[in-house]
């Protein structure tokens, strides 16, 4: 068992919500910690994350997520979930994304944003550049080498299942887990050991964003060779 995440996360939460860059918006976003191999918690659906409070927190059974994730087909709602639906707040719908994410050795936050400068990428056609390229130091350093651009599916189970074949694949390549997902038209999820660190990612992605459409006005970006992103992401800080 980990030590109790709940304040943790909820600090995480209201920083995203009330960030000047604008992270999200009204019922926008969601964010998650991990409490131990078989629950975690995660935000509630629609809250506003500036507003997060112990009250907006719901425990999730990861077991249950995953084995959702596993299945070809939606998983069927007894009377007595119903039920327990109408007096209790329902967990965000990137519950079982997390539920995967966690799955992953020393990750134990993880939070799902929108930002516009990152939204404008995605909603483009050159989103598979700023997923795979890098055009400045600290965006590898934050980031990672590249990060996983995941196809644009509605919420719930059937983007979950994407992003974990998305992942899979991702992962055979690079044999590590992601710091950073690009959901196209839908934003981004970040992954971390600390809300710390998720909010220094969630920062770094926007800024290499606002560079990365800067440059492209203006005749760019020129990226850093592979070579150097590699160079750069052996730094262990």
């Amino acid at each position: 068992m980990l030590e109790d995440p709940s304040s943790d996360l909820i600090a995480l939460g209201n920083a995203l919500g009330s960030h000047p860059l604008r992270l999200t918006l009204h019922g926008e976003g969601s964010c998650a910690a991990k409490v131990s191999d078989a629950r975690f918690l995660v935000s509630v659906r629609n809250v506003q994350l500036s507003k997060l409070g112990a009250k907006e927190l719901v425990a999730v059974e990861s077991k249950k997520e995953l084995k959702a994730l596993e299945s070809e087909t939606e998983p069927e709602e007894t009377e007595e979930g119903a039920l327990i639906k109408e007096n209790k707040p329902e967990p965000s719908l990137d519950a079982s994304i997390y539920a995967y994410l966690f799955t992953f050795e020393g990750i134990r936050f993880a939070a799902h944003t929108q930002p516009v400068e990152v939204n404008q990428i995605l909603c483009s056609p050159r989103a598979r550049q700023f997923s795979d390229r890098r055009t400045y130091y600290e965006e590898i350093i934050a980031c990672g080498a590249s990060s996983v651009l995941v196809p644009y599916l509605d919420a719930g189970l059937p983007l979950g299942r994407e992003v974990k074949r998305k992942i899979l694949l991702w992962r055979d390549r690079h044999k590590i887990a992601p710091k950073l997902l690009l959901l196209q038209n839908h934003g981004m999820i970040v992954l971390g050991t600390t809300c710390q660190e998720v909010l220094r990612t969630t920062e770094m992605t926007v800024k290499a964003a606002q560079i990365f459409t800067g440059a492209a006005m203006l005749g760019g970006p020129v990226f850093l060779t592979p070579s150097n992103v590699l160079q750069i992401d052996s730094i262990k800080e």
